[in-house]
């Protein structure tokens, strides 16, 4: 379908969310391979927006340490508009914080999903290489409840030194977290896991209406799709194809 046309229909967003330990255990070659990995998959995200007439990917990413920020601005943006610059390590790792700022972030009312009535599932992708160093059971207690998490595609990546098992009390289930110590691994599984995630999401649209209200999307079924999808793939930069499978 040629461009004119794409512009001519009304396209759903499928929001990709980042959330990125930037903590100082993160300092040297993990986080020059999270800067690689953002870097590079950022023009294939917007390669896949080019061959879909239905669905856009839209990013937000957030840095977290002792504090959080989003590293995109206030709101989703385009990647086609957005140019990467490196993240620097440093700090704590307060992941409640990052909880409490995604939970913000996905309402409906005032947060970035305001505007995505009848968009896709969102993809939220956590990444760590440590444990928490605040109070995450409380944010992530009140994250649960919010729909929008409910029906995304959540995975995670450990590294290093990472506690897997409150990764997967994010993502809600041991199959959709991965994990690696070495750099290299780290680059590609990021590569990996946000094209594939971002591609399942995109086939689920979902109807979400009040922030805790019910949805008509079966959070359960999002988990297990992501997770097939994982099992599926080797995490190895050159086996996936935006391309092939959108």
């Amino acid at each position: 379908m040629g461009m004119l046309n794409k512009a001519e229909v009304q396209r759903r967003m499928c929001p990709v969310i980042f959330l990125l330990d930037v903590s100082g255990s993160m300092s040297g070659a993990p986080i020059g391979a999270v800067n690689a990995a953002i870097e590079g998959v950022l023009p294939e995200l917007i390669s896949m927006n080019d061959d879909n007439a239905d669905t856009e990917i839209e990013v937000a990413i957030m840095a977290f340490e002792s504090h959080s920020r989003w590293v995109t601005g206030a709101g989703l943006v385009n990647p086609k508009d957005y140019a990467w610059n490196d993240l620097n390590a440093g700090g704590g790792t307060s992941m409640g914080v990052a909880f409490k700022e995604l939970e913000k972030q996905l309402s409906v009312s005032n947060g970035f999903m305001k505007r995505a009535s009848g968009s896709v599932a969102p993809v939220l992708f956590l990444l760590t290489d440590a444990a928490p160093t605040d109070d995450y059971k409380t944010p992530l207690s009140s994250l649960k409840n919010n729909n929008w998490y409910k029906v995304a595609a959540k995975v995670a990546i450990g590294y290093g030194d990472s506690n897997d098992a409150i990764l997967a009390e994010f993502t809600g289930t041991p199959e959709t977290v991965l994990h690696t110590n070495n750099p290299q691994d780290l680059k590609n599984m990021i590569h990996f896991v946000t094209i594939t995630s971002s591609m399942v999401a995109s086939k689920v649209q979902v109807a979400v209406g009040k922030d805790k209200g019910l949805s008509n999307a079966d959070p359960n079924d999002m988990t297990n799709k992501v997770g097939d999808a994982l099992k599926q793939m080797p995490p190895k930069l050159n086996n996936v194809d935006p391309d092939d499978s959108w």
